[in-house]
């Protein structure tokens, strides 16, 4: 009962505040029509990189775009984090996250009614960087949690990969476009934020490039990339497996937030049940995964077997 209790504090707390996100659409409703008399039929909605405005639509227009991009937002964390049933410092983090991003949107919302009301020059490197600093938070919390107590040394009878030379290049396309925009930037400061999308897009290239390297051993499964242990799981903490088919829905890369997690650059892959939650293991040929789990499921049980008639 005392466990229960303990673990609906922070649920319960988590719920809310995914569900405080919503505030936002009527804060946006509120900043517009306080100022709504004083904005001028055209306003300036839009800046470049040296903060002087080369957009501009009807102040009706900016209001309908700030609420549906709020609403897209808003949504998407719902969505996203209404699937947490045990919140765990990832999804915390992620939280965090959706509020930057609101934040943000507020933010550019206000600056955007000062500057068309009062002049007050709009300046964007501050906001975008500490939203790229949220991201990149986000990325090092999720690497460094929930990735198991590292496996007994035990010989690997098996190792499967799964990379995607598709998304490598997708990302690396990105990661060039990207640097072609820092050397359009037209001071430092601005180059040193943008370089932080850079660094991330070039570790997800690499990412996709050296796949997902799952290597099988009697003590259970353990996930690498790049020589980084992802996640051990143990064989003994294994309920079920099963071939599944990942919804594109759910993204590609390392995904899931709570008591899931998934490894996948494609559609197929490996569904596997353990005491702590699931993991979907992406792959071309799930059947390989099976036949790896199986093998590695018959040698802990005989291992157990052996050692269990050896204490006897």
């Amino acid at each position: 009962m005392t466990g229960t209790v303990g673990n609906s504090g922070p649920r319960g707390a988590f719920k809310a505040l995914a569900a405080l996100i919503w505030i936002a659409l009527p804060a946006i409703t509120a900043m517009y029509a306080l100022a709504w008399s004083q904005l001028p039929p055209r306003i300036a909605t839009h800046f470049n990189f040296a903060n002087q405005p080369n957009g501009w639509m009807s102040r009706e227009g900016s209001l309908i775009f700030f609420l549906v991009f709020a609403t897209l937002v808003s949504g998407t964390a719902t969505w996203v984090l209404s699937r947490v049933n045990n919140p765990d410092p990832t999804a915390w983090v992620l939280l965090v996250f959706f509020y930057v991003i609101i934040g943000v949107v507020i933010w550019a919302e206000h600056s955007i009614i000062a500057f068309n009301v009062e002049g007050h020059p709009v300046n964007v490197m501050p906001v975008f960087g500490a939203g790229m600093l949220a991201a990149a938070v986000l990325i090092v919390i999720a690497l460094g949690t929930r990735r198991g107590r590292e496996l007994p040394a035990s010989s690997t009878f098996a190792a499967e990969l799964h990379a995607s030379a598709a998304w490598a290049a997708l990302f690396g396309l990105m990661t060039a476009l990207s640097i072609r925009l820092i050397a359009m930037a037209p001071n430092v400061g601005l180059r040193v934020v943008i370089g932080l999308p850079v660094l991330m897009l070039l570790g997800a290239t690499a990412l996709a490039w050296s796949g997902f390297h799952y290597l099988f051993s009697p003590a259970g499964v353990e996930i690498r990339t790049m020589g980084f242990r992802l996640r051990s799981i143990s064989a003994a903490d294994i309920r079920s497996y099963a071939v599944d088919h990942w919804n594109w829905l759910g993204g590609y890369g390392i995904r899931g937030i709570g008591d899931r997690r998934a490894y996948v650059w494609g559609n197929r892959g490996v569904r596997i049940k353990t005491a702590e939650g699931e993991v979907f293991l992406g792959h071309s040929r799930p059947e390989k995964i099976i036949s790896d789990l199986d093998l590695m499921t018959h040698n802990h049980e005989a291992r157990e077997l052996s050692r269990s008639g050896f204490t006897s």
